[in-house]
């Protein structure tokens, strides 16, 4: 998705602010959304029925449908960190093209990439672990 997916280009639009809203709202495509994409909605239609449906299950962090919920939140956390390490010059020129204001930021938005790349690597690990441990559950069940 494009800086020509924007209907608007007459708004600045801030790197920090689109990395985080990545970072906690990702989910729900809050990011493309503040970018002016006109796609932004298929973040929440992937991620929310799925989730809804894993949430009704007792362990729902063991339910097969928490993958693709998982996997829409990795993709924001990286688009999070993706953002967050453009160099200005780069995000102006995709995003503020046109616009007298350009973006001067320092430390922000290293510090989203980092808390980025944090909750997406606690979340992979945590999948993983689950995954493996329902594996080998399964198997200890069958082989008795």
């Amino acid at each position: 998705m494009q800086a020509n997916d924007s209907a608007d280009q007459t708004r600045f639009r801030s790197k920090p602010i689109a990395g985080l809203l990545a970072l906690l709202a990702g989910v729900l495509g809050a990011h493309r959304l503040y970018l002016g994409s006109s796609l932004w909605w298929l973040y929440p239609v992937l991620a929310l029925p799925p989730l809804a449906l894993a949430l009704q299950a007792q362990e729902w962090f063991r339910h097969p449908a928490i993958v693709v919920p998982t996997v829409v939140a990795l993709v924001a956390f990286g688009e999070a960190i993706r953002f967050s390490l453009t160099p200005d010059e780069r995000w102006d020129a995709l995003r503020n093209a046109g616009l007298a204001r350009r973006s001067n930021n320092r430390w922000a938005p290293v510090f989203v990439a980092i808390a980025a790349l944090v909750a997406g690597t606690i979340m992979m690990v945590s999948v993983m672990a689950i995954s493996l441990e329902t594996l080998f559950l399964a198997r200890r069940t069958v082989a008795r």
